[in-house]
């Protein structure tokens, strides 16, 4: 069994890892949000109830050779998203191995943070790092991901290991990525020195938007939108930045007939995701200052509209008689469940292997075309423009943009 080093911390840093997609493309990030209180979202907490399971089910396998914890009542169905975790953090563990649950780890004083699951094996001089994602709205990617490559760098510095592999991954059992519900990837351990000098970079220029907080032009030099820095960004619903560009976007107008830049057009829709994130924090910051009794000109908090749900117990027999109906007819009928629960039940390790259980049973048929970024893995379609424009004039029904 794995030798287990535990350093619980509770502090957060001002340049944490996982912020890290904000405050190294935004430094002028950290100086808005400076002193406002972390996310409070019912998500969040979720969030912080899966990592607590995890973190007491690792510690109480290792202390006790094995031993599962028992589920609270909040914590049943959580238990088997957890356990895809469990399953993976144990798997990387073998004979000689050291492990590390939740462990601070630092690339300096300014950069530290909490890394889940931390394995290193000597035999092999690698390390592994998992990050447990709880969330199921967003899918997290592997690829250049800053944050675990950060959390790597700040491992080797803290602990002195002499790794010549590194292997970052994430588990995240709720969302059904098509490669995977555990993603990981191995890159050498030079690679991590260019981070370190683009981290120190970062540092000086939160350094530098701090100083120079007030100056003039602060906003254009220290403020910069991004699609990952922006979506949980705390100072999102008052960042200037993002204002001027909303205001900006309002008034520019796309329309049939009318003339307009086809490179201004993309480069609007590159930036409409940044504007829905701003949007949806905006409304979720307001929302959160309401519920503290904070009022707000011309809005108010009113209860949800009721929604009538049957009482959990009452005499079936009385409702047939007060609706003057047959025995039956107050069930549904059997139905197939959809594709989407069927795959969820279908073996296989990942989305790929479940469909492919589903694939002599299903047809698919394409309700029309979808406009998405040239990123985007699936094929082009070829339109000839002439014949487009002879048979819809206009902008034609059922396209949606950015799908």
């Amino acid at each position: 069994m794995g030798s287990l080093t535990v350093i619980p911390s509770k502090e957060h840093s001002k340049l944490p890892p996982s912020g890290a997609e904000r405050w190294m493309t935004c430094p002028g990030s950290v100086v808005l949000s400076e002193g406002m209180p972390e996310s409070d979202s019912e998500y969040a907490a979720d969030g912080t109830r899966a990592h607590a399971f995890a973190e007491r089910w690792l510690l109480l396998h290792f202390a006790q050779h094995g031993t599962k914890p028992t589920p609270g009542s909040d914590e049943m169905e959580m238990a088997k998203h957890v356990k895809v975790y469990i399953d993976e953090c144990l798997g990387l563990v073998g004979k000689g191995s050291k492990v590390y649950v939740e462990k601070k780890v630092a690339v300096n004083d300014d950069v530290y943070g909490t890394a889940d699951f931390i394995v290193w094996n000597p035999d092999t001089a690698t390390l592994y790092i998992r990050d447990f994602k709880y969330g199921a709205g967003v899918a997290v990617s592997i690829e250049r991901n800053v944050q675990l490559r950060i959390y790597a760098l700040a491992a080797l510095m803290t602990m002195k290991l002499p790794a010549r592999i590194v292997n970052i991954g994430v588990v995240q059992p709720r969302y059904d990525h098509p490669d995977g519900l555990v993603r990981s990837v191995d890159f050498d351990t030079t690679e991590l020195l260019d981070l370190f000098a683009d981290v120190l970079d970062g540092i000086g220029r939160v350094v530098e938007a701090e100083k120079a907080k007030g100056s003039k032009g602060w906003e254009d030099t220290y403020l910069h939108p991004s699609d990952k820095g922006c979506r949980w960004c705390l100072a999102a619903p008052k960042c200037p930045a993002l204002k001027n560009r909303a205001q900006a976007l309002a008034k520019q107008v796309f329309a049939p007939g009318l003339p307009y830049d086809p490179l201004k057009l993309a480069q609007t829709l590159d930036f409409l995701p940044i504007l829905e994130g701003w949007i949806k924090n905006t409304r979720e910051f307001a929302y959160a200052e309401a519920e503290k009794g904070i009022e707000i000109p011309d809005y108010k908090l009113v209860e949800k509209l009721a929604v009538r749900k049957w009482i959990d117990t009452f005499d079936k027999v009385k409702l047939i008689h007060a609706l003057g109906c047959g025995a039956t007819d107050i069930y549904q009928p059997i139905q197939l469940i959809n594709i989407g629960d069927a795959a969820k039940m279908a073996p296989g390790k990942n989305a790929k292997e479940r469909d492919a259980v589903l694939e002599p049973f299903v047809k698919r048929e394409s309700s029309g075309h979808t406009l998405v970024h040239v990123s985007d893995k699936r094929d082009p379609v070829r339109i000839d423009a002439k014949a487009a424009f002879a048979e819809t004039p206009a902008i034609a029904a059922g396209v949606s943009i950015m799908d």
